[in-house]
Parts: C-alpha cells; structure tokens; sequence
C-alpha cells in the first residue's frame, strides 16, 4: 500500500510540472514577446563635418616683401578696411614719387604745347590780315600752317605723354597699396600668421577673420546614395569630439548641387544651422551628424 502511494505521488509531481510547462508555454512565452520592444530601424543619415563661421575671410598678400609693422592681434575685433599688416614701403614709395613727377612735367609739357599753339595760330591770323593787305606773300601763309600743324603734332604727343603718366601714378598707386592688408569684414582675428621683419609670400594665409556672430557645421563625405535620401529643412543632431556629452539639434539648410570625387566616392557637401550655439565651439573643430530624413 505505501509502494502504491509513493508511485501516486510520483504521478501527481510528473502532472505539475508538465502542467507548469504547458503553461509556460502558452502563456509565459506570449508575455515574454510583450515585454521585449519593438526594436524600429535607424534610417538615419550619418556624417562627420567642421564647424565654420557663417561669415569669415582668408587673406594673403598680393605682392611679395618684407613685414613693416603689423597692426593687431590674435582675438581682436576689427572692421572692414582697418589695416592689418604692412610691408616695407619705401621702394614701392619711391616708385610713386617718380610716376608723380614724370606725370608732373608731362602736365607742364601739355600747357606749353597749348601756349605754343595759341601763339602759331593767332601768326597765322596776323598773316593773314597781311595777305589781304597785299602785305605778304602767300609762300608766308603756307609756313604758318605748317607751324600749326607741327605745334598741333606736338600738343597731340605731349597730351599723349601725359595720359601715360597718370596711368603711370595709378600703376605704381595701386602697386603700393597691394602693400598694405585690409580686413574684408567686421569680425575677429582668428588666425594670425605673421611677424615683423619676416618675408611675406604671394598668396599665403596670413590672416583669418571671422564673423563669430552666426555659425554653421559643413559637410563634404555624403555619398550620392546618402544625400538622395535627405533634403534641404530635414531635422538633425549635431554632436563634437571636442565636447562629450555636447548634442546640438539643427536643420539641414542647403545641398551644394556639384558633387565631387572624394575616397572613392562621388560625395557632395551639405550645410547644416544649428538651433543654437556653444561658446566652447571652435572654428575647425569635428562634428559628428545623425540626419533624420522627412520622408
């Protein structure tokens, strides 16, 4: 009789766990898939970028020479046509103050051919006056209108001189001016690469001038397949290596239509404006951007 109750026993732990089993099974399972999420896919567009100043200017001198006097620094606040850099003036001076008086005496040549010409024609009245008096013969009317005609010659050339003299100041005006570096804009030095006594090259970034009033984040690596699925106002998250924990939003607000071979692909840059800004920001500093298609 206890050998028959222990096998009962037996029979009724197999049923309970084979009951529990079951109803895991239909019920535990189908819980269990409630619980987890559901998981949507990332259609998001990613792309690296810089931050750039809206606004702002690379300048380098137009001719060679040396540095004279340079008139700011780094981090200070200028406006358009305030003097940056200077080089040494004096040949470029001296160059001026020669055209000057060349175009000086070519003026003075001009007014004495003038002087010249009014005097040969008011002979050639006199002459004249003469001719009808039975005074002269007409041999001396003849002479007379081959000294206008020469001091007339003389006039044009002297007219002529002049002229190339003007252009002569205006070249070497010009010139000189090339000497002296100009902001472009109202902003802030950004960059500042150059020093007294130092040899300034044609075309090598002195100065950098910044508008530090608007920002943007440019980027130059979407791929033609990345940049079909964006367009211009699509929302995005701008994040910086420099700052950790630094998340930007902003809209994507122009697609530069040329595209370019870069890598290996043909990319295209985008620019995108930030809803608002960080002081900590830089110029040049890397961004990291997650663009969310509207469609």
């Amino acid at each position: 009789m206890a050998i028959v109750k222990r096998h009962w026993l037996l029979y009724l732990i197999l049923f309970a766990v084979l009951a529990a089993g079951i109803w895991w099974h239909l019920n535990g399972r189908h819980e269990a898939k409630q619980a987890v999420a559901v998981v949507k896919a990332d259609n998001r567009v990613l792309a690296e970028g810089i931050v750039y100043p809206i606004h702002y200017t690379e300048m380098a001198m137009p001719v060679d020479g040396m540095v004279g006097e340079v008139l700011v620094k780094e981090g200070d606040k200028v406006k358009a046509g305030q003097p940056i850099v200077r080089l040494v003036r004096g040949e470029y001076q001296d160059r001026v103050g020669s055209a000057r008086s060349s175009a000086v005496g070519a003026a003075a040549a001009v007014e004495q051919s003038q002087v010249n010409l009014i005097d040969a024609e008011r002979e050639m009245q006199r002459q004249q006056r003469l001719e009808k008096a039975g005074a002269v013969t007409r041999q001396k009317i003849e002479q007379a209108e081959t000294v206008i005609a020469q001091k007339r010659a003389a006039l044009a050339q002297a007219q002529a001189e002049r002229l190339t003299g003007e252009e002569k100041v205006a070249e070497s005006q010009k010139l000189m001016d090339k000497t002296e570096l100009r902001a472009l804009i109202d902003g802030t030095v950004a960059f500042l690469d150059v020093n007294v006594g130092e040899h300034a090259t044609v075309g090598k970034i002195l100065v950098r001038i910044a508008d530090q009033s608007g920002w943007e984040v440019r980027s130059d690596n979407l791929t033609e397949l990345a940049v079909a699925k964006v367009k211009v106002g699509d929302a995005a998250t701008l994040m910086f290596d420099g700052i950790p924990g630094l998340e930007i939003t902003g809209r994507l607000k122009f697609i530069r239509s040329y595209g370019e071979k870069k890598r290996g692909d043909m990319t295209y840059t985008v620019f995108f404006a930030p809803d608002q800004w960080d002081e900590r920001l830089r110029w040049n500093m890397t961004a990291q951007i997650a663009i969310t298609p509207s469609e």
